[in-house]
């Protein structure tokens, strides 16, 4: 089903009473929780016996069929922007902790900001890297994946800052296609101003 936002009890009991009548869905199978409105952001990080190793963060800021949906989200973000926001990294570090202390392998937790601009946690995914792991691998020091296979032969890994963030790239991503990986400075590449042109004609 996902998540909806609503505004009224009156919303939610149609909410459910739809799904009732249609797919035969137990009232008992909603949840209700606070609405997020902020912006949102995905975590992958690398942990080994506990320790972390290797953490990069990014924000969503188009998704793939969020227009279909009430929420105008989705899980799959269509453009990611890298950022450093270490209070997307503090919670997300602390989750994976509070689920094991002696945390092993990937970890991806996404996030949204709630309307006092704290992020919170809106899902971890233990054991894969998330569908949009290019940006987490081409952009920083250190390739994420790469970074995972050494560190499941049992290599030495020697990585100073555990938080490797090289801000302003992109990801554009579209269905049955590689995704694009650009940094912003290049979003100016082949433009022209036409203005500065128009004044030279003039005179």
């Amino acid at each position: 089903m996902g998540a909806i936002p609503v505004k009224s009890p009156e919303q939610v009991r149609a909410w459910i009473k739809y799904w009732e009548e249609m797919r035969g869905t137990p009232p008992s199978s909603f949840t209700v929780s606070e609405y997020l409105p902020g912006r949102d952001f995905a975590c992958q990080s690398l942990w080994k016996n506990g320790l972390l190793i290797l953490i990069k963060t990014t924000e969503r800021l188009s998704y793939f069929g969020g227009g279909s949906g009430p929420s105008g989200v989705s899980s799959i973000g269509a453009l990611h922007k890298t950022v450093r926001d270490s209070r997307v990294m503090a919670v997300s570090t602390n989750a994976v902790r509070a689920l094991d202390k002696t945390a092993s392998g990937a970890f991806s937790v996404d996030l949204k900001e709630d309307s006092d601009g704290q992020p919170c946690v809106t899902e971890i995914n233990v054991g894969r890297f998330l569908t949009g792991t290019s940006i987490f691998d081409l952009t920083g020091r250190y390739n994420m994946a790469a970074t995972y296979v050494h560190l499941a032969l049992g290599d030495r890994v020697k990585i100073e800052d555990a938080y490797d963030v090289a801000e302003d790239h992109y990801m554009v991503r579209d269905l049955d296609t590689a995704p694009g990986l650009f940094h912003a400075e290049e979003l100016y590449d082949g433009l022209v101003d036409v203005r500065s042109r128009r004044g030279r004609k003039q005179q």
